[in-house]
């Protein structure tokens, strides 16, 4: 079975994404935070601080546990003739945009996404739905790359 997303289906992936760490940053920074409430609540050796040490570790697990698979659950990929969208785990939702279908690429960036490297990066197609990637690492560079494929795809139309 050839699915747009395979590349063993004849196409080449020329690039891949994902979520940014810092994109992910206060769930980290919780779960840090947890981490330190473990090494104070074993360093009191009593009821309390066994507690308080169970419940750092418990945070730690949920922040740091959910950016892991949050990053994990999300994936795009560029081809030689699609744009591959692939979000969730368990259940999975694939959107493809056909690259002679994309008709604008849009990067927005704060001041520290720029001085961190991620943003926001919407593609929008013609007869489809606007693929919105918040948090995207190298969202400028994915966008060039982009760029540089539907300028090669409308020289070889072979769709």
């Amino acid at each position: 079975m050839n699915r747009p997303n395979d590349p063993s289906a004849g196409e080449t992936i020329l690039r891949e994404a994902r979520l940014s760490w810092w994109a992910l940053w206060p769930r980290v920074l919780l779960g840090l935070a947890g981490l330190a409430f473990v090494g104070w609540g074993l360093l009191r050796q009593d009821q309390l601080g066994y507690g308080v040490a169970g419940f750092g570790a418990l945070a730690f697990l949920w922040f740091v546990g959910g950016a892991l698979l949050r990053r994990g659950a999300m994936s795009l990929k560029l081809t030689d003739r699609y744009v591959v969208l692939q979000r969730g785990l368990v259940s999975r939702h694939t959107s493809t945009v056909m690259l002679n279908r994309v008709e604008s690429l849009d990067v927005d960036q704060s001041l520290w996404q720029r001085m961190t490297g991620y943003g926001t990066l919407t593609i929008r197609g013609t007869g489809s739905e606007d693929l919105r990637l918040t948090g995207l690492t190298d969202p400028v560079g994915f966008q060039t790359a982009a760029r540089q494929a539907i300028h090669a795809a409308a020289g070889n139309a072979s769709f």
